[in-house]
């Protein structure tokens, strides 16, 4: 397993950790844990958000977008503008070559900052699921509502999912369709406003729009794009390899 570098914020301290593990939530407690502050562990049971951000060739991309969400999620939540620094912060040396990951949590504060290098996901075929009632508007930590879904994909490579007869995200990115004529239509029903997604819409790359699962027929293909995925190096699955 490759190398992650974490940089958990706490206290008055920032703490640097390389290691091995990529366990979600032992930075985090290593970091209460050093600054021996005992009403930290109160975060422990306040609900956090994530924020992950490409990292190329050492610089970070997309970030005023990932900050403009950041603060606005901690505005609704904790009432408080959020201190985000992580634009000033120097990528590891180990990090700066290739795409790495950055994925920061936060809650009033930024907690946590990780980078890692990145993995593209295989990604062949779909299944729709039904979300009837998914919320998943804020990038939570807590992904449990969408790891259910996930357990039903069968033997497809993961899921899109459908809310009340409409389109919306798989279960780590947006989608993009494209029809016959090369139009790129995203759904105007997504389950997360992603930063790329809302990017290419800002630039009139992609439309959103309505779309129905009897919609699907009418495209090619469905690409599937994050923070980490553009259009050009999308994942891209065929409409016929989207099962009911």
């Amino acid at each position: 397993m490759g190398t992650t570098i974490f940089v958990a914020a706490g206290g008055s301290r920032l703490t640097v950790i390389v290691g091995r593990s990529t366990r979600r939530y032992w930075p985090r407690y290593i970091c209460r844990l050093e600054t021996g502050i005992v009403s930290n562990f109160k975060r422990i049971v306040m609900e956090s958000f994530i924020e992950t951000i490409k990292v190329l060739n050492g610089q970070f991309c997309n970030l005023d977008a990932h900050e403009r969400r950041a603060k606005a999620t901690a505005k609704a939540f904790f009432g408080k503008s959020l201190a985000w620094e992580v634009g000033g912060m120097v990528v590891p040396t180990e990090m700066c070559s290739g795409v790495v990951k950055c994925r920061v949590v936060y809650d009033s504060e930024v907690r946590e900052v990780c980078f890692q290098p990145y993995v593209m996901r295989r990604i062949g075929s779909l299944r729709l699921v039904n979300g009837d009632g998914v919320d998943y508007r804020y990038k939570s930590t807590n992904r449990s509502v969408l790891a259910r879904l996930l357990e039903q994909r069968g033997a497809c490579d993961d899921v899109l999912i459908v809310r009340d007869g409409w389109i919306t995200d798989t279960s780590f990115t947006n989608v993009v369709f494209e029809d016959a004529g090369g139009g790129l239509y995203t759904p105007d029903t997504c389950l997360l406003e992603g930063t790329r997604r809302q990017s290419l819409l800002d630039v009139g790359r992609i439309q959103a729009r309505p779309i129905r699962v009897e919609d699907i027929g009418h495209f090619q293909r469905v690409l599937l794009v994050n923070a980490m995925i553009g259009l050009e190096d999308a994942i891209r699955v065929p409409v016929v390899n989207i099962m009911k």
